[in-house]
């Protein structure tokens, strides 16, 4: 532990400095069959090993860079398969993005068996014995080591890593994995000029909301044609702003059989709106992506999100024990031009009830049309609000908000809500179930209390409408079970009914 924390003190040098580390291809050669620039995503199990192959502006030399190493031997067997056994031992850079098991325990056995150039790391260690062995085994073998964070390169040739992430705050909070090393890789063609044509790759360990929202408030450009998904496309990953800044062509998930329900459902839909071609090295093996090398995709290798649609897909990866034999191979120019969906992700701010307040309220697409705080005269809850659609066309809602006053609601739309009707409600569990609206729609918390003002925002945080607490809302009063109903001149007024109209036409003329 002492060594950790010595460790967090240099971590401040690091970032001040802004290491630009150059990998001398005339200090560490190494020869690797038709030197492709590829990046692979290994079969080691429930866990993460990506190897980075780059050549030289000439392409007579390469360079070898592994990040994290899985859990076990097992990255051993995949090296074996990528790289031929003529192959020198030898890698030149090993990159641990953080120091879970998962991630280091495979690079004990790496440094047994291949001479290593430099080994690098965010600084931080793990209280456990296999991470001892690890700093062992680094330095029995002598292996320089050196601390990266944000702001830090590596250079190879015309290839550049610019370390993104962690920040200083990230370093010394309570989580690991949102420490994580996040990579950027910008790999240019050897035979194109063309600015443009730099294929971006984004490593991104085992980060998380926390780390993602970082980078994202940083305003960091995450474009990225290839996403290595972060935890293991841990259901506390991959958020939807995230994704829609990234928006890459192609993603890849290092997972294993697990009990933690890795890859989450929700992430494997934000990424197929994303319109990514998703693997996984628990169904695919070991993939292979060549960054600049176009050629045709085997039969049976095309994007199973577009032929199989999302539901059959979850229930391939979750119900089918099948993995496709050797190494998967992918072009990714190939993959770009085959590219035809666009993104149907929305972004979307993350607004309060503030936001945006001197602004007056657009009162349309949508409007706030009726609000049940205690629909039931026995004095159940019975909560919902009802929404009409005035514009006469669909509006997509996505990410769209709805907010009271003190915080006890906040209601965000999720993906892919297209308003089509007249009406539509978001209820409590209570509401829905007692009076049966059968709504998709549920919001947790409470809109009956002291303070019942209430606004919807788009997804910009832009006001779309509102209901302020006044003389004449009985907002507040935990005796008050009536229905409130807007009418045709945007007043609220008692609906009939305690328990409303929702989801149809009240008694108040619009």
């Amino acid at each position: 532990m002492r060594e950790i924390a010595t460790k967090k003190k240099q971590i401040a040098a690091v970032i001040l400095s802004g290491f630009v580390i150059w990998v001398w291809w005339g200090i560490l050669i190494a020869s690797l069959g038709e030197k492709e620039d590829a990046v692979y995503f290994l079969d080691v199990g429930q866990g993460d090993s990506e190897l980075i192959i780059l050549s030289s502006r000439n392409g007579n030399d390469i360079v070898k860079i592994l990040i994290d190493g899985g859990r076990n031997k097992r990255v051993l067997n995949a090296l074996e398969a990528v790289l031929p056994r003529s192959e020198e031992k030898y890698i030149d850079v090993v990159m641990l993005t953080h120091p879970d098991l998962d991630h280091f325990g495979g690079l004990v056995e790496v440094l047994k068996f291949y001479d290593v150039g430099i080994f690098i790391s965010n600084g931080l260690g793990a209280d456990i014995v296999a991470f001892s062995v690890l700093q062992e085994e680094i330095k029995r073998r002598g292996v320089k080591t050196l601390i990266l964070a944000e702001g830090d390169v590596i250079r190879y040739g015309p290839h550049v890593i610019s370390i993104l992430s962690p920040d200083a705050a990230l370093l010394i909070g309570k989580s690991t994995n949102e420490a994580s090393i996040v990579a950027l890789l910008e790999s240019p063609s050897r035979t194109s000029e063309v600015s443009d044509d730099r294929v971006r790759v984004l490593f991104t360990g085992d980060i998380g909301f926390v780390a993602e929202e970082n980078l994202l408030a940083k305003e960091y450009n995450l474009k990225a044609d290839i996403l290595k998904v972060g935890h293991h496309g841990s259901k506390n990953s991959s958020g939807e702003n995230f994704i829609a800044a990234v928006r890459p062509f192609v993603a890849g998930i290092g997972v294993g059989d697990n009990k933690y329900g890795h890859p989450s459902p929700r992430v494997l839909e934000t990424l197929e709106l994303a319109g990514a071609r998703v693997y996984t090295t628990q169904h695919d093996g070991t993939i292979k992506i060549a960054l600049h090398k176009d050629f045709a995709l085997p039969d049976g290798n095309k994007d199973i999100f577009r032929e199989e649609g999302f539901v059959a897909t979850v229930l391939k990866i979750f119900t089918q024990n099948y993995k496709r034999d050797g190494i998967l191979a992918l072009s990714l120019p190939r993959i770009k031009k085959e590219h035809k969906n666009k993104s149907k992700l929305v972004s979307y701010a993350n607004c309060s009830f503030e936001s945006n307040e001197n602004l007056t309220p657009a009162r349309f697409p949508i409007l706030l049309n009726e609000i049940a705080w205690m629909g039931g005269g026995g004095g159940s809850t019975h909560e919902w609000i009802e929404f009409q659609n005035v514009s006469g066309r669909s509006v997509n809602m996505s990410g769209w908000q709805v907010i009271n006053e003190n915080g006890k609601m906040h209601f965000t739309f999720p993906q892919q809500t297209i308003f089509e009707d007249q009406f539509l409600v978001i209820a409590r569990n209570a509401a829905n179930d007692a009076l049966g609206l059968d709504t998709k729609f549920i919001f947790s918390g409470a809109i009956r209390n002291e303070n019942e003002s209430l606004r919807l925002f788009d997804n910009n945080c832009r006001p779309i409408d509102e209901v302020l607490a006044s003389s004449s809302w009985p907002a507040g009063d935990n005796k008050t079970k009536q229905t409130m109903e807007r009418t045709k001149n945007l007043l609220w007024v008692d609906s009939q009914s305690a328990l409303g109209t929702p989801g149809r036409s009240n008694s108040a003329e619009h």
